[in-house]
């Protein structure tokens, strides 16, 4: 039996091969020192086939840790707390409380772990149990310690939990009930990148109350040329007036611009007023 690889069979395959095996065993009443090697098989059978679960194993260590490090801050914290005269302590027992609730939830998570644990290796003998034969206690702690131990003394192997709820770290707590100097990260002060030059543009209502002042001075130099106009008689017309482009003329007019016809009529009214301006005389001079 000790040569038969059961990682080959299923678990209901290695069931039925173990107990065809036990009842032999029993049959055979002549055999000497057969519960001897029975149980020597079955100390074989568990050390070489039983595989822990990985996850089962994982946050049973994690749940380890973790209670190891609230321990050690709780610890702390009656020392640092009993150190000062002056400390308060209902902080102190604010802190004390929430640490062993924490304890509290952490030995829970990990006693049903350990149970879920002991049904799988209950399965796991189910064929030796059932014709009344128990596990060496010994072996069965000697599997589960040489699994778990290692990763809850091994702080440098980093452990996410599975099932459990994740727990702060041993630097996280200090931050929490105490004031490290440093320990706060440096705020980082963003490189304030320089937009670039451009031209600034004007905002909406920025840029229609322009539109209406340029518009408003517009009006106001249309209507002064159209006083011009209204006041200066001239005595003949050009034909080039006549042949003026209206198209030209409209344009200009509308954006508040002299056109070429207006400035000439401008321009003549000026002279004329000249003409008329008085010569002064020597009682005037």
């Amino acid at each position: 039996m000790e040569d038969i690889n059961f990682h080959d069979f299923t678990p209901k395959e290695r069931y039925e091969i173990i107990k065809d095996f036990l009842v032999k065993m029993r049959k055979a009443d002549s055999m000497p020192s057969k519960d001897l090697h029975v149980q020597r098989f079955f100390e074989h059978y568990l050390r070489k086939f039983y595989r822990l679960p990985y996850k089962l194993v994982n946050d049973i260590a994690y749940c380890q840790r973790a209670m190891k490090t609230h321990l050690a801050i709780h610890q702390t914290i009656v020392n640092v707390f009993g150190q000062q005269a002056d400390a308060d302590p209902v902080i102190k027992n604010k802190y004390i409380v929430e640490l062993e609730e924490m304890l509290h939830e952490l030995n829970a998570e990990c006693h049903y772990l350990v149970l879920r644990l002991q049904d799988d290796i209950d399965r796991f003998c189910l064929a030796f149990t059932e014709q009344n034969l128990k596990p060496n206690e010994l072996v069965i702690k000697d599997i589960v310690s040489e699994a778990i131990v290692p990763l809850v003394v091994a702080p440098e192997t980093f452990i996410k939990p599975y099932f459990v709820l994740e727990r702060p770290t041993e630097s996280e707590l200090l931050k929490k009930y105490f004031i490290i100097e440093g320990a706060e990260p440096a705020v980082q002060v963003p490189n304030t990148v320089e937009p670039p030059k451009t031209k600034t543009k004007p905002k909406p209502h920025e840029s229609s109350h322009n539109n209406m002042d340029v518009r408003k001075s517009r009006l106001n130099l249309q209507a002064a040329l159209n006083r011009a106009h209204s006041k200066s008689q001239p005595a003949e017309k050009n034909e080039e007036d006549d042949q003026e482009d209206p198209t030209k003329n409209s344009f200009m007019e509308s954006v508040g611009l002299c056109s070429h016809a207006q400035y000439k009529r401008l321009k003549l009214s000026m002279v004329l007023l000249q003409k008329r301006k008085p010569k002064p005389t020597e009682k005037t001079k």
